[in-house]
């Protein structure tokens, strides 16, 4: 081979190559593009994330509140339920009624 040829093969090599490393910094710039969104949009689903979980604690304990209020209603309509279902003014009528009528029936024995 003389020198002039091999001097042609080395720069269709070296072209070659350089086109090769063109390619392969385009490649690893794209992945590096890639990378920054994919971390900027992680960024922003741990915040989500962060937001919900926040929510789910106020709604839980908003839950708990209600459920302890049931609770006690419940307890209450229990106890209501047990006792005599009268107000307070009718309980006194009856009782005076009760009276006057047992006080009637010893009057005619």
């Amino acid at each position: 081979m003389d020198p002039s040829n091999l001097d042609t093969v080395n720069r269709s090599e070296l072209e070659l190559l350089e086109s090769s490393l063109h390619g392969l910094w385009e490649k690893v710039k794209r992945a590096g593009e890639v990378i920054g969104v994919l971390r900027e949009e992680k960024r922003s689903l741990m915040s989500r994330v962060d937001q919900l979980e926040t929510e789910l604690r106020r709604v839980q304990a908003e839950l708990q509140k209600k459920e302890l209020a049931v609770k006690e209603l419940q307890a209450g309509a229990s106890a209501k339920a047990a006792g005599v279902p009268f107000a307070d003014g009718e309980r006194e009528a009856l009782l005076h009624r009760a009276k006057d009528l047992l006080s009637r029936i010893e009057a005619y024995l």
